[in-house]
């Protein structure tokens, strides 16, 4: 930009750029690539039009005491890292259940930290992509009282694992569900993989939860997420595929798990459930926003990732995985 004087302005970057430049230095560091791909940009891209679309959403909701709930108030260094993990890992924020943003005021820092949970969709999309062998198609179903299941295992007489199921005569009255199954379909059938989800299981992830917030009014939804989660699990992944970004996800979430599991105060709190918080220090009063379920469930193996309506979001309490690398100087550049 000229001034009258014809002299030239420097103009600050914007957050976009700011934001798609940190992710950038993280691949450096992290990965040791100098330039993203053009893919990796777009998911970058991407990533950074989903957040900002629900960062203003939800300072939109917001107290007027609390801390606004912009670009400036959030811990950049962490959100970089983690966003290059997910790029990396090819998930795509703009596309439904793939990943969410969620807030957590954080006491020590006085800002923001962004967890971005990958959602049953995305869950679904990576774990094919890092699956050993090739997977064709994954197929998931609740099953109602009315119902007919019967499932086929292996045996003497047949190769290739498969089942048998109908909906009820009456399709408009199934029933309650009681239970339900994923069929992994892998290129050489006889790896076919059958995973019988019981009502037990479902219940089992509701009272994990430790809310009904979401459970009680979407309970298909939330038991159609156990189903997922329970069947993406039995997805051997490929040692050739696994990467840094593999490990930092699938940590983040057993960190999450174990918090659930942990009755201690502690000090952070998510925007819009009221909960026990994770860490040691208190934290200021946390915005109240209501939001609805996008893709979370915990239980002792497995944690809640979604729901299938676009635009429903869920919050859960999140255990801080240790002291995260980088931080806000490119901030100041």
């Amino acid at each position: 930009m000229k001034t009258d004087d014809n002299k030239v302005e420097k103009v600050a970057p914007t957050f976009s750029q700011r934001f798609t430049a940190a992710v950038v230095k993280e691949f450096g560091a992290q990965v040791g690539v100098i330039a993203l791909t053009p893919l990796q940009q777009k998911l970058a891209q991407h990533m950074f039009i989903g957040i900002d679309t629900q960062l203003k959403a939800l300072d939109a909701k917001r107290e007027e005491t609390t801390l606004p709930i912009v670009w400036s108030n959030i811990n950049m260094g962490k959100l970089a890292i983690d966003a290059m993990h997910r790029v990396e890992l090819g998930l795509d924020a703009l596309i439904p259940n793939h990943i969410s943003p969620i807030p957590y005021l954080n006491g020590k820092t006085k800002k923001y930290d962004l967890d971005l949970r990958i959602g049953y969709v995305g869950r679904d999309c990576y774990k094919r992509a890092m699956a050993l062998d090739e997977v064709i198609d994954i197929r998931y179903e609740l099953v109602h009282k009315n119902d007919k299941f019967k499932p086929l295992m292996k045996s003497e007489s047949r190769d290739v694992e498969f089942y048998d199921f109908d909906i009820a005569e009456n399709p408009f009255d199934r029933g309650p569900v009681t239970g339900g199954f994923g069929y992994i379909i892998y290129k050489e059938p006889d790896k076919n993989k059958l995973v019988i989800v019981t009502k037990e299981d479902m219940e089992k992830s509701e009272k994990a939860a430790k809310t009904t917030k979401f459970w009680k009014p979407h309970p298909k939804e939330m038991q159609y997420v156990v189903v997922v989660r329970r069947t993406t699990d039995k997805i051997k992944v490929d040692p050739k595929k696994i990467n840094a970004s593999v490990a930092v996800v699938e940590m983040d979430e057993a960190m999450s798990i174990s918090a659930l599991q942990i009755e201690e105060g502690a000090n952070k709190k998510p925007l819009d459930i009221e909960s026990e918080s994770t860490e040691s220090t208190k934290v200021t009063k946390a915005p109240k926003v209501t939001e609805v379920p996008d893709d979370t469930e915990k239980d002792d193996d497995s944690s809640l990732d979604g729901k299938p309506d676009d635009d429903e979001r869920v919050e859960i309490e999140k255990q801080e995985a240790g002291e995260m690398s980088g931080g806000d100087d490119w901030m100041d550049e």
